[in-house]
């Protein structure tokens, strides 16, 4: 009785020591699998993650792109035009182009602006600026004696159309630099502004002074 007791109680933990390895084995073949997923499914979210951001990042560098080409071409069509339009002023009045003089600086970027496109050199003065004209419009240009007709009426026109108002274009008198065209203040009270008709019409009421390198008339 005892040695058939004895012999079942060893069948018995023999087969709970087996079955014991048996549930280890099978925790650790779903562990493992479970496990597995676990990390694999981080990963993909982390891909995942860094797909979606690449691909926001590649969006944005995209439209970049299509900004910088689109400024491109503006500053292409902007820089045909500008040569176009030098090419015209010079067809229109060839020779010396005059220097334009500001003494005022509230005009310079406009004036800069509006004739710098045409060939014309632009120069501040503002310290030679007169402080009993400084509330005073603008409204004069003074021109040497060698600057030609046409080139009055192209800087005269090109202000106009930058929303400087012109009312009077005379010969210099205090600088007389014949290659120099002036735009100043008159001091004088006037409401009569030169139109771009007027401009297209004007010319001088004297000749051009002899033995300067003059643009055409």
């Amino acid at each position: 009785m005892n040695t058939s007791n004895q012999e079942f109680d060893a069948l018995l933990q023999d087969y709970l020591r087996r079955n014991r390895r048996l549930q280890r084995s099978a925790w650790l073949f779903t562990l493992v699998p479970v496990a597995v997923f676990a990390v694999l499914s981080l990963l993909v979210a982390s891909k995942a993650k860094e797909y979606t951001r690449l691909s926001q990042e590649s969006a944005q560098l995209r439209t970049t792109i299509q900004q910088q080409k689109a400024e491109l071409e503006q500053e292409k069509e902007k820089s045909a035009v500008q040569q176009l339009a030098i090419n015209i002023v010079k067809q229109q009045s060839p020779g010396v182009r005059p220097k334009v003089v500001v003494y005022r600086l509230a005009v310079a970027g406009p004036v800069e602006a509006a004739l710098s496109e045409l060939g014309y050199s632009v120069e501040q003065r503002v310290e030679q600026a007169n402080p009993a004209l400084a509330n005073k419009p603008v409204d004069t240009l003074m021109y040497g004696c060698a600057v030609g007709d046409q080139d009055i009426r192209t800087v005269a026109t090109a202000l106009t159309k930058a929303g400087l108002l012109i009312r009077y274009i005379a010969p210099a008198e205090r600088n007389k630099d014949p290659n120099l065209v002036q735009l100043v203040s008159s001091g004088l009270e006037s409401e009569k502004t030169l139109s771009i008709a007027d401009i297209s019409v004007w010319r001088r009421g004297t000749e051009p002074c002899p033995n300067a390198p003059a643009s055409a008339n």
